[in-house]
């Protein structure tokens, strides 16, 4: 191997023909790393919710770039923003994702309503572990749908239940037009 002097004189279209000259032969590489596999079993914590809340963000986003909006993930969710997505207006579109599994029933959290922001719910009634299960899922505005828990004063809120009182389809509707506008 040439030593850095020279590699800095050379070009990135140079490195490469030179990798791709090399890539058949077996005495330029070194050997692969092999890992073994571990004898002890996976930690209790491997699979469980947390695993299942990032599958759900991932599921929300890929709905997002289905309708054609450029989505990113947001790791550290400042204000409850899990996804955000920006508008052709130049605005922010933005998501809070819930995760249930299990049940309907939203144990009701703060969240702060806001213009171009929506909470979805990605729901796994049951079997969560089996990817066969697809989740229900329920977005509603923030705005109308803090109004509505406040107006009725709950602290957990069936989602099912919601759905007839406040319809997500409709949800749906204005997140699709807000991409578009």
């Amino acid at each position: 191997m040439a030593d850095m002097k020279d590699r800095k004189k050379r070009s990135d279209a140079e490195i490469e023909l030179d990798l791709l000259k090399d890539s058949d032969n077996r005495k330029a590489w070194e050997a692969p790393i092999a890992v073994r596999p571990s004898k002890a079993p996976r930690p209790l914590w491997y699979g469980q919710i947390k695993h299942l809340e990032l599958a759900a963000k991932f599921y929300v986003l890929s709905v997002l770039h289905r309708l054609g909006a450029e989505g990113i993930l947001t790791y550290a969710q400042p204000d409850n923003v899990d996804i955000a997505a920006l508008l052709q207006s130049g605005e922010a579109l933005t998501i809070d994702v819930k995760t249930l599994t299990g049940t309907s029933l939203w144990p009701v959290e703060k969240f702060r309503a806001r213009k171009h922001h929506f909470l979805v719910f990605v729901c796994y009634q049951a079997g969560w572990r089996d990817p066969q299960v697809v989740p229900d899922i329920y977005i509603w505005k923030s705005e109308p749908l803090k109004k509505f828990i406040k107006s009725q004063k709950t602290t957990s809120v069936s989602l099912e239940d919601l759905a007839t009182k406040l319809d997500p389809t409709v949800a749906w509707k204005q997140f699709a037009s807000d991409l578009q506008s």
